[in-house]
């Protein structure tokens, strides 16, 4: 089994995250171009379990990161035996990252076509790493901070299997109510150049920080956080923001006004897809849906910005 698609989305396989990668996998938006890679943050499988029902019944794969770094979960054996139980028409694929345990967990479990996840401080010197690096089963790497650790890339890329970087590119405020002061802009060019700089992908973890963080409180302000392509090609970024920001109170009618910037905006500049059309449906209904669908629709439409780009190359 081979996986050539070119945009490998990081996301904390979460309700709602998972629930965005199974609504447009069921739409038929995402297989040909992205691949989504699921670093699980529960101890629970049920998420993990309906929607790899759905994703393989519309042939949409996915990477698993079976030693994840944050959450509930500790070290990969509870990921690697789910994989197993999964059998091997699975969707699922297996991600690492480095560690020199990891070795005879891919012996141990017989396993294939795996993601390598490599940070920015590996020493492209250290033995088991590199012995890792050069095995059969290792079929692709993904590389943070490219551009801090060029020994390793040219190491990885001197191996002639596909490379995928991987950029940390949502810029996180303290407050929700500081995006209120935030113009549009830009977000990302990493699709117009990554295979210019010899990469075989590019990933990044959507519109979401990659710092995890497990307890949330209730908003003073809402934000819909909307990503679009600009006439040259460049992706950029709207935070639309509730201006009732003195309380926690009215969370209905906070998303509200986030909502009638973010649906007025896109329909002035005639933007539109499947998470465009959920959210103006949302607000011409007058519903407020919870903010976890507020983050599943933020996660549909940057993942369709992408796709439709990559789309519109092939």
């Amino acid at each position: 089994m081979t996986i050539n698609n070119m945009y490998y989305p990081i996301l904390r396989a979460r309700q709602f995250e998972l629930i965005a990668l199974r609504e447009l996998a069921e739409n038929k938006k995402t297989q040909k171009f992205v691949t989504p890679i699921l670093e699980p943050v529960r101890t629970s499988f049920n998420g993990l379990n309906i929607a790899h029902k759905i994703l393989k019944q519309h042939k949409q794969f996915a990477y698993l990161i079976v030693n994840p770094e944050v959450g509930e979960t500790g070290y990969g054996v509870s990921y690697l035996e789910y994989l197993k139980k999964l059998g091997d028409d699975r969707v699922y694929l297996p991600a690492f990252r480095y560690d020199p345990k990891i070795q005879n967990n891919i012996q141990q479990y017989n396993l294939n076509n795996c993601l390598l996840i490599c940070d920015d401080d590996i020493d492209d010197e250290d033995t088991n790493f590199k012995e890792l690096a050069k095995q059969g089963k290792v079929s692709k790497f993904g590389i943070y901070g490219t551009n801090r650790n060029r020994s390793l890339v040219r190491y990885l890329k001197s191996l002639q299997k596909p490379c995928i970087r991987i950029d940390d590119l949502f810029k996180k405020e303290q407050r929700n109510s500081d995006y209120l002061e935030i113009d549009a802009h830009k977000f990302s060019e990493e699709h117009l150049y990554f295979n210019d700089e010899g990469f075989n992908g590019f990933s990044d973890y959507t519109v979401i920080p990659s710092e995890y963080n497990e307890t949330g409180s209730m908003p003073r302000a809402v934000v819909i956080h909307l990503t679009y392509l600009k006439e040259n090609e460049q992706i950029w970024i709207r935070h639309f923001t509730s201006t009732t920001n003195d309380s926690q109170a009215n969370v209905q009618g906070k998303f509200a006004e986030a909502a009638k910037k973010a649906v007025d905006f896109c329909k002035s500049e005639g933007l539109n897809n499947l998470a465009i059309q959920e959210l103006t449906d949302i607000f011409n209904k007058h519903h407020y849906p919870g903010l976890g669908v507020n983050k599943k629709i933020a996660i549909k439409n940057h993942i369709l910005v992408v796709a439709k780009y990559l789309g519109s190359k092939s």
